[in-house]
């Protein structure tokens, strides 16, 4: 599911002058089913209707669609700055694969708690091919266990930055940094929900 980033009318038709059928607001949820140029056909889960078993129908504008990386991004950057806690889950405290847990969960996708069973369940992309939203695996010695996840934030930059959000287990504190020297000497592979 996709969230709305503004408040919006969910409209009968793919037109700023049709019939105002629903309302929804930052953070609802919705079901993208077609798209129309400018128009995003969808159903409001929340939203109970006779119309549709799924949810009210009808048209939104496209641009107040939160895109999933972006949703992602947003939920977890809410937790810059929480500590650190080994077998967290939440802003009182939260490790590296429980932030990412928690954030793709904001996108619909269910992953496996442990940063290694994360590797393991998703399929891996070339470390060339990697853009906002992708995971990145670090891993103590090369083929060795997966020992930490972090979220790319933007693809690597042309001088190999690698702009990403982690909870990092060395600061204790849920960070957004270029990847560290140390962390880059331990970057094993990397996978796209």
């Amino acid at each position: 599911m996709i969230t709305v980033h503004r408040p919006t009318f969910v409209v009968a038709a793919p037109a700023q002058d049709a019939e105002h059928e629903t309302e929804v607001v930052p953070g609802e949820e919705v079901v993208v089913l077609e798209t129309q140029g400018e128009w995003a056909y969808v159903v409001v889960p929340a939203h109970s209707s006779s119309k549709d078993e799924r949810g009210y129908p009808g048209w939104l504008p496209a641009d107040a669609l939160t895109s999933p990386v972006n949703a992602l991004l947003s939920k977890a950057r809410s937790y810059l700055g929480v500590p650190y806690v080994w077998g967290g889950t939440t802003d009182t405290g939260i490790d590296c694969s429980g932030l990412v847990f928690r954030a793709a969960e904001a996108i619909g996708v269910r992953l496996p708690r442990d940063a290694r069973d994360q590797a393991a369940a998703l399929e891996p992309i070339d470390l060339d091919e990697v853009t906002a939203g992708d995971l990145y695996f670090f891993a103590q010695d090369p083929g060795g266990r997966v020992t930490h996840v972090a979220i790319a934030t933007a693809s690597p930059e042309p001088d190999g930055t690698r702009p990403m959000i982690h909870a990092d287990g060395d600061t204790m504190v849920v960070v957004e940094e270029s990847m560290p020297p140390e962390r880059l000497a331990t970057l094993v592979g990397a996978a796209r929900l």
